[in-house]
């Protein structure tokens, strides 16, 4: 299960158009750590943090996913306040185009059912336009295991072990998200993926 904040955070009404690095933020003062203490427990470099905390640049994928388990949150927590636990006989519904939308370094990200939190599957549509491993920032690692299916364009994912694998329209790809990866656009255009994100409770 997740783990609760030590202190109650009201990040109901008038936290509602928070933005991500507004929202470490948040959570950070509310575990009463400082931006040192979070950088030294996350391993993610002070100034990273505080671009992000005040909206210079964006947080990739991966350092989010460290930044839920240092502050104890759902991942998804950093996308909206209005959350419910899911729970037996819970469902959430995204209409087109009407998920949480993030633009990062490595793509743009559409969060898909981030009403629910605590889940197991963290799914999101993805937009890949970078060209090059260079632009999307490297290869990246993040605990759990990653499903993705390409629904239109070219992708090429690269990792740390295996070749580069391109996938067209229809293919799809399982793989530990532990090992290090990227996606690239491999197409005339950008690629849309839908990548399904397993997380341990």
């Amino acid at each position: 299960m997740v783990d609760t904040l030590e202190q109650p955070v009201d990040l109901a009404e008038e936290a509602r158009d928070l933005r991500i690095g507004e929202r470490v933020a948040r959570f950070r003062k509310a575990k009463g750590l400082t931006l040192a203490e979070l950088s030294e427990l996350a391993a993610i470099s002070e100034a990273t943090l505080s671009r992000a905390e005040n909206g210079i640049s964006p947080l990739n994928a991966h350092n989010l996913y460290i930044l839920a388990k240092v502050l104890g949150v759902d991942v998804v927590s950093f996308f909206r306040s209005d959350t419910e636990t899911f729970a037996k006989g819970k469902r959430a519904i995204t209409k087109r185009g009407q998920g949480e939308r993030e633009a990062t370094q490595r793509y743009d990200l559409e969060l898909l059912c981030a009403e629910l939190t605590a889940k197991r599957m963290i799914p999101s549509l993805n937009r890949v336009a970078v060209r090059s491993l260079e632009d999307a920032g490297g290869l990246r690692a993040h605990e759990g295991e990653e499903f993705v299916f390409v629904l239109s364009g070219e992708v090429t994912i690269h990792t740390d072990i295996y070749a580069p694998a391109t996938l067209v329209a229809g293919d799809s790809m399982y793989f530990d998200s532990m090992t290090a990866h990227a996606y690239v656009a491999a197409g005339d255009g950008a690629a849309e993926i839908l990548v399904v994100t397993a997380v341990d409770m």
